[in-house]
């Protein structure tokens, strides 16, 4: 989709705004703290991966409101869209495409998707399993709307085999009650998993191709996926090694009140050269490979939906050097995909885009249009 025009009410630090876009690169530009940061954030809500930053909904109403409302026009396949997303009030959250109500904020991700890339992005290599967990989930759910159901009944049904983990242990639940949470969690856990192994067997490509093009075809990246338990290459048997696993690990579990096995323990491992990224690559390697994986999520997205998302760069040029910044932007221009990015200076950008981009100042909660 492209968005044509955004309104918002009562949003983070905007009481109300209209602003109308460009097809190609929009940048918003101004002192950090000013909003730039929070209009991608709605632009990425739309979208229904939730926020880029983590953020509850409450926390997204501006100060002494009672709600938010973000409303976004645009093209997708060339036909009028309407965008429409509210919380607050007696109904607290409500979704609409083309003033259709939306059972699920899903679906919102039929319309529009984004790729979200920020700073925190840089240490997609360097961080924690859950963060390259988080990374692929969010691209997964917006290919596929079911997948993130799937992963969401995951989640509400691990945190409460939890529960009783923690109640067992404290006496006021017996182990036989684990029984009914294992049949439960069991399909979802391997659908999880399967719907994720299919997802990095398609994005490794197009990472492995872009790194290579990054490096100069100097160095190979490769993309594996560690899984919490061993895999039969027969996946109608992974039920019932998982089961077996749950119940090996019991005591253990009991003592720790927490589920050890399942996807919410796998990770998404990046080797560079045949070795580990994590503990060997350089600082400029990892940003290399974390610039892949975003770009290979873009490819994949459009590979997935026939349509180019939407990419939101949050203030992650002055993180880039200027070889990586040049290729970001020159492979998104030439891609022709709508782009929003945030900064502080126009400096990173060469004068020929900046000739033809969308650049717009933000001051306290005001955004005007401006010239280059």
């Amino acid at each position: 989709m492209e968005i044509q025009q955004i309104e918002l009410v009562h949003f983070r630090n905007y009481q109300e705004l209209n602003r109308t876009f460009q097809p190609g690169l929009n940048i918003f530009v101004g002192p950090n703290g000013q909003g730039k940061t929070n209009l991608l954030e709605a632009i990425a809500l739309l979208s229904g991966s939730g926020s880029h930053r983590d953020a509850r909904d409450p926390d997204m109403v501006q100060w002494q409101e009672e709600f938010y409302r973000i409303k976004a026009t645009g093209l997708s396949s060339a036909h009028p869209v309407t965008l429409e997303l509210a919380y607050g009030g007696e109904r607290k959250k409500l979704a609409r495409i083309n003033g259709r109500k939306l059972r699920r904020m899903a679906e919102l991700s039929d319309a529009i998707n984004t790729v979200v890339f920020s700073p925190e992005d840089l240490s997609l290599v360097k961080g924690s399993p859950a963060q390259r967990r988080r990374f692929l989930d969010r691209e997964l759910a917006q290919a596929s709307p079911a997948y993130g159901d799937v992963l969401s009944r995951y989640s509400r049904l691990l945190t409460q085999r939890n529960a009783i983990l923690r109640g067992i242990r404290e006496g006021k639940a017996k182990p036989a009650e684990l029984e009914l949470w294992d049949e439960q969690i069991t399909p979802l856990a391997v659908e999880v998993l399967a719907r994720r192994l299919e997802g990095v067997a398609r994005i490794a490509p197009h990472a492995r191709q872009i790194y290579r093009g990054l490096s100069r075809e100097k160095e190979e990246l490769e993309l594996t996926y560690r899984s919490s338990f061993s895999l039969p290459a027969d996946r109608g048997k992974w039920p019932q090694v998982y089961r077996e696993k749950l119940i090996e690990r019991r005591a253990e579990e009991i003592a720790r009140h927490a589920t050890l096995t399942g996807p919410h323990r796998d990770d998404l491992q990046l080797y560079l050269q045949g070795r580990e990224a994590r503990l060997y690559a350089s600082q400029g390697q990892q940003r290399s490979i974390a610039l892949s994986l975003k770009l290979a999520e873009i490819a994949f997205i459009q590979q997935s939906r026939g349509e180019y998302p939407l990419v939101l760069l949050d203030d992650v040029m002055s993180e880039l050097d200027p070889t990586r910044r040049e290729q970001l932007l020159a492979d998104l221009d030439r891609r022709q995909i709508q782009v929003f990015i945030t900064t502080t200076h126009l400096q990173a950008f060469p004068a020929e885009l900046l000739a033809k981009a969308g650049i717009y100042q933000v001051q306290a909660g005001q955004v005007s249009q401006r010239d280059s």
